[in-house]
């Protein structure tokens, strides 16, 4: 069994973000039908675990990893970091945002709640499988070219534009998981 462990480890990590994506996509979907099974108690937990990995991981990534890292290393290290941390941060916001989405929507009807928690899902989606590599890509551009000629310069405007547009759209749905963190914390502040 260790080997075939092995082997599936060693197979995993050959593939591509957008494998690893795929991958976190469907092991999401096959787990979400079992979700309104759950009794109310094992529901709600999965909401608020699901919720709390999903805020601790971009809050932790945005505001202590990323800093760090873009203090204390190299910069092609840290890009080099980054380009292989942001994917995995998309995969976990992907699918906790689904169970989070999921866990609600069994027991509540469409509500700003849900909104919300859609939105942070799509956001997610979208950096997951359309700004990080995009990012990465112009990132590894802006390394072709040499420090002060023009190709540079473009290059380092269309890496900045697509990173901004990221760090953005992130700070978004952070913004929309501290809303839904708030309206939850409305609804349960009585029994406190």
């Amino acid at each position: 069994m260790t080997g075939l462990a092995r082997q599936a480890f060693s197979w995993l990590k050959c593939q591509s973000d957008l494998t690893h994506n795929s991958l976190a996509v469907a092991a999401t979907a096959v787990i979400i039908p079992l979700v309104p099974s759950l009794p109310p108690t094992a529901l709600a937990t999965l909401n608020l675990a699901s919720m709390s990995i999903l805020f601790g991981t971009q809050t932790y990534v945005a505001l202590v990893g990323g800093p760090t890292m873009f203090v204390n290393l190299p910069r092609i290290t840290f890009g080099d970091i980054q380009a292989r941390l942001f994917p995995k941060m998309g995969m976990v916001c992907m699918a906790t945002g689904a169970l989070t989405l999921a866990s609600y929507s069994v027991n509540h009807s469409v509500d700003t709640a849900s909104y919300l928690l859609g939105a942070s899902l799509a956001i997610n989606i979208l950096n997951s499988f359309i700004i990080f590599p995009k990012v990465t890509e112009l990132m590894l551009e802006l390394r072709k070219h040499e420090e002060g000629t023009p190709e540079r310069k473009k290059a380092g405007m269309r890496f900045g534009i697509t990173h901004g547009v990221s760090n953005l759209i992130n700070l978004g749905s952070m913004c929309t998981n501290l809303a839904y963190l708030y309206i939850i914390a409305s609804r349960i502040v009585g029994h406190w």
